[in-house]
């Protein structure tokens, strides 16, 4: 079987700016090659099993050879695979991507190329700069900047000290004093504006902005480093007014979520748009019992209650719904309660809508409320292995209760790399939305739990919160109702 490449452009950083057909070829990748500049939450959309080659460069540090990178992309389509190759920004704006395809045509392997969101035009968007404006810059000029002394040398430095648009340089920042130099020595103003942005559309951008005069210093004196832009140009000025992004509440702050992404996908979006760089380290591996609730389900008729305590016992339902082809007219005479908006939302997914849903959305609530009804059969609990113990503990003198472990909470132990050296270089807000995620994190960490000493804690609850605070840490921030998407406006409200 013939295999098939992809040069596909990721865009400059910001995940956001990631195309949809970019995604929907990273989703039927057997192999992604990926480039350093490459957003790696975007290795997220691919499918099970995708192996993942991390090629990355650094200006005058190569981690692998552009013609073994060539080599590497043929041989794996020769051998009938699907490869993208992933690169930052767009494949043919100084991304090399001519060369590869060169190479695929040579060989008779077939590609395509999936333009991306060039570098050159979107980190002076997030950075307050018009790449042009109808008043200071009718043409823009995108040169490389990261090319030996000698040949950048052989570029018209006097046609371009001359030009009235905007000028960038990508990956220049080893050469910027020499670029500065030739475009003051062919007679550029010294006063002609000028910036360097660093890390552009992403939650760590810096700007530096100044004259040519004065770049150099002020670029040094921040410490601004690759990956990094220059830009020379009149429109520079208008920073001021359209600097929007770096405006957002939450820029540069990172938030540390330990809970499952996929349960919580709306909240994290929320964080993101108003400027935060949300780390996703899962404390919790969920696994479902799938024979527990089959048993269940195949004598429902003998319960007149089934209680969901969490969105992850109504997905191992339905998944146990699929797998047996239930006959969901046989709830009919069941009665359905719920704790919280997500458990209710998924049950809805499913057309099943809750008798009850306590206003408050905890264990106790809902007993409080059940104690008030005439039950006389039995009730199903399906909850986790370590939840349920509150209700349970509540209603067992007054209604035949059963727990029905839906799912088990083990620690995930496989995060344990990452959410180190995440939080080795710095928590702004740990966020908890159970008291299990800050138990597994202690478990998973060991000695280094101590890094969250200095990190500001997010519980979304009570129950949560005196767990950690039993533990000898402090809960900043925690929300009156107790779901993820309050918390997210209590951060909100606490720190923009």
């Amino acid at each position: 079987m013939a295999g098939f490449v992809y040069l596909v452009g990721a865009g400059p950083g910001d995940i956001g700016l990631i195309t949809l057909k970019a995604i929907n070829v990273i989703k039927k990748a057997d192999i992604i090659v990926y480039d350093r500049l490459v957003n790696e939450k975007m290795l997220d959309f691919a499918k099970k099993g995708a192996e993942f080659v991390d090629v990355g460069k650094i200006p005058g540090q190569h981690k692998v050879d552009q013609s073994e990178i060539n080599e590497m992309i043929a041989e794996k389509a020769i051998e009938g695979k699907v490869v993208v190759r992933l690169k930052g920004g767009d494949p043919y704006v100084f991304g090399r991507g001519g060369e590869e395809g060169e190479f695929l045509y040579d060989r008779g392997i077939p590609f395509e190329v999936v333009p991306g969101i060039t570098s050159a035009v979107a980190v002076l968007t997030y950075a307050g700069i018009p790449i042009t404006h109808r008043n200071l810059s009718s043409s823009f000029h995108v040169i490389t900047g990261h090319e030996a002394d000698g040949k950048l040398e052989n570029l018209d430095w006097a046609l371009l000290s001359k030009l009235n648009g905007t000028l960038v340089f990508l990956m220049g920042m080893k050469n910027i004093e020499f670029i500065v130099n030739r475009l003051t020595e062919n007679g550029m103003s010294k006063d002609m504006p000028a910036a360097v942005i660093m890390n552009g559309t992403t939650p760590y951008q810096k700007a530096v902005k100044g004259t040519l005069s004065d770049i150099v210093e002020k670029s040094r004196n921040e410490g601004i480093d690759n990956p990094a832009i220059i830009v020379v140009g009149k429109v520079i000025s208008m920073y001021e007014k359209l600097n929007w992004f770096e405006r957002k509440p939450l820029f540069g702050m990172r938030i540390l979520l330990t809970s499952d992404s996929n349960l919580n996908a709306g909240a994290i979006d929320e964080l993101y748009d108003e400027g935060a760089d949300v780390v996703i380290c899962p404390t919790i591996k969920i696994i479902y019992q799938i024979d527990n609730i089959i048993k269940l389900i195949n004598n429902v008729d003998d319960y007149e209650y089934l209680i969901f305590a969490s969105k992850n016992g109504v997905n191992a339902f339905k998944d146990a719904i699929n797998m047996t082809k239930f006959d969901m007219r046989r709830l009919y005479e069941v009665k359905i309660a719920a704790i919280g908006a997500k458990t209710n939302e998924a049950l809805n997914e499913m057309y099943i809508c809750p008798e009850i849903i306590p206003e408050e959305y905890t264990s106790k609530a809902l007993a409080d409320r059940l104690k008030n009804i005439p039950i006389k059969g039995k009730v199903a609990l399906l909850t986790s292995d370590i939840g349920g113990n509150v209700l349970i503990e509540s209603l067992k003198d007054t209604i035949p209760i059963e727990k029905i472990v839906a799912y088990k909470n083990v620690p995930n132990f496989e995060i344990k790399e990452k959410l180190t050296k995440e939080l080795e270089k710095g928590i702004d807000i740990a966020v908890f939305t159970s008291a299990s995620t800050f138990d597994y994190l202690s478990l998973i960490l060991k000695d280094n739990v101590s890094l969250l000493k200095d990190v500001k804690i997010a519980a979304i609850g009570p129950l949560t919160k005196d767990r950690i605070e039993t533990a000898g840490y402090k809960v900043d921030i925690m929300p009156n109702i107790y779901t993820l998407e309050n918390l997210v406006r209590e951060i909100l409200k606490r720190e923009a």
